[in-house]
């Protein structure tokens, strides 16, 4: 039982870390979670996912191989896999394995999706994208598997449909990651703000206009660079509604804008900071400051910090 528990609490924190687009932080917990025999299949296919969001396209092929073999799969989860995993090989010009997941799709399902109009299409020899079929095959899935194996699918059927965006903006978000990583080097050379000291003006202000009284917690906290997959997992030592300090072997330039979690001890639920401003650097540490929260989430916060601090 034990067991289940931490493994569900990996699935959880993995599915956060992929919306923040923290990837290889989500394929760690995934992985985690894997080990699990209730979520073998399922980790498997979130990892395919974050791997093709990373464009580590063979490594996403061998994931969603991995879900398929899960016996506890259902035949119909079963088949949104293989459909799927024909569609990231068809992208790598692997057309003849392709078509050999379509018809393992189509022997059990000659009416799914539009697995029959893609093999036509790719036995007539014919390369190119293949025009979506009519109807919303979110919402039959919705209606006919299990809740959790369905989102899930229907967020590899949206990375699909936006494949050339999602191209696009991959390569705008190496550019953003090689310009913060200099950021990042600049900080810590010799005699630059992160250089074995704390910078007194960022830190001595922030202390003056806080309008919480930090308390000391030890919680886990991932933060990553809004809208990039730079990030990285803390362990968060002092916390109010309004910021915290973190201790890191990730380095951030003050200023960064960035979006954090933070997992109470004990709890699957995880606090979620939209928008957190960076505004001091040390040694292995930083600051910052919540600038957007919801109210919800800083009532719970606020709870934390009373119940901490009794």
């Amino acid at each position: 039982m034990h067991s289940q528990i931490a493994a569900g609490a990996c699935y959880e924190r993995g599915l956060l870390m992929k919306q923040m687009r923290m990837f290889q932080s989500a394929i760690e917990n995934f992985q985690k979670a894997a080990l699990s025999p209730s979520y073998t299949g399922k980790a498997h296919v979130q990892i395919a996912l974050c791997l093709k969001a990373e464009g580590h396209h063979e490594d996403a092929i061998t994931a969603f191989r991995k879900a398929a073999a899960d016996p506890a799969l259902s035949p119909d989860e079963r088949r949104h896999i293989f459909y799927h995993l024909g569609r990231t090989l068809e992208l790598l010009g692997r057309y003849a394995e392709s078509l050999e997941a379509y018809g393992r799709v189509r022997k059990e399902d000659p009416g799914f999706q539009d697995v029959a109009r893609r093999i036509k299409h790719l036995s007539s020899g014919k390369r190119g994208p293949v025009p979506q079929s009519s109807g919303s095959w979110q919402a039959w899935m919705t209606a006919t598997l299990k809740p959790q194996m369905a989102a899930l699918l229907e967020q590899t059927g949206q990375w699909w449909s936006g494949q050339t965006e999602s191209a696009k903006n991959d390569r705008r978000q190496r550019t953003d990651h090689t310009t913060v990583r200099s950021s990042m080097k600049a900080c810590a050379r010799p005699g630059g703000p992160a250089s074995g000291r704390v910078q007194p003006g960022f830190r001595k202000q922030t202390v003056e206009h806080r309008r919480h009284v930090r308390v000391p917690v030890r919680l886990d906290s991932y933060f990553t660079v809004k809208g990039r997959t730079v990030g990285g997992k803390g362990e968060l030592r002092d916390l109010s509604p309004w910021g915290c300090r973190v201790v890191s072997s990730t380095a951030f330039p003050v200023g960064a804008d960035l979006q954090c979690c933070i997992f109470p001890q004990n709890s699957t639920t995880a606090f979620v900071i939209e928008g957190a401003t960076v505004r001091w650097i040390g040694p292995k540490e930083f600051g910052v400051s919540f600038t957007s929260v919801r109210p919800i989430v800083q009532q719970q916060i606020a709870q934390l910090c009373q119940a901490q601090a009794a």
